[in-house]
């Protein structure tokens, strides 16, 4: 089955991405769902971040490295669209917010790729002062709901 990210890709990328979206989102109902937010047949997610739990109870606790946090934040993303009927084949655009964009970019591709491992969606990563120091990375995609 033709993935929606393969049909916005062939129907003319970015130039098709505003048609696509507008069809999407008309008469479309804005709803708040698990992590994000939906219009019509579109997916906004929150930014999520894959700190440990325990974190929250002593700030001074290891809040895992960059290659757990991509993982667990991948995760909760990829649960996150498949209780809407989705799934990571039809993410859009991914936007990755790291801490170190130099010495941890290349771990965190590392896990990225077993997630997205041929079509990956288009993406941007950016580096930014977390106001902590245990997040290492935060994700926020937009995907296609079918249906």
């Amino acid at each position: 089955m033709k993935s929606r990210r393969r049909e916005f890709v062939r129907l003319g990328g970015a130039a098709g991405a505003m048609a696509m979206m507008a069809q999407a989102a008309e008469n479309g109902t804005r709803a708040k769902v698990q992590g994000g937010m939906r219009l019509g047949n579109l997916y906004f997610s929150s930014g999520l971040t894959g700190v440990r739990p325990e974190v929250r109870k002593d700030p001074l606790a290891f809040g895992g490295d960059i290659k757990e946090q991509t993982e667990k934040i991948l995760e909760a993303h990829k649960s996150n669209l498949e209780s809407m009927g989705s799934s990571l084949a039809n993410v859009l655009k991914v936007t990755v917010f790291l801490a170190d964009v130099k010495t941890e970019k290349n771990a965190m591709n590392e896990v990225y790729a077993k997630y997205f491992p041929k079509d990956a969606p288009a993406r941007s990563a950016i580096g930014v002062d977390f106001p902590d120091t245990q997040t290492r990375v935060e994700i926020e995609l937009v995907a296609w709901i079918p249906g």
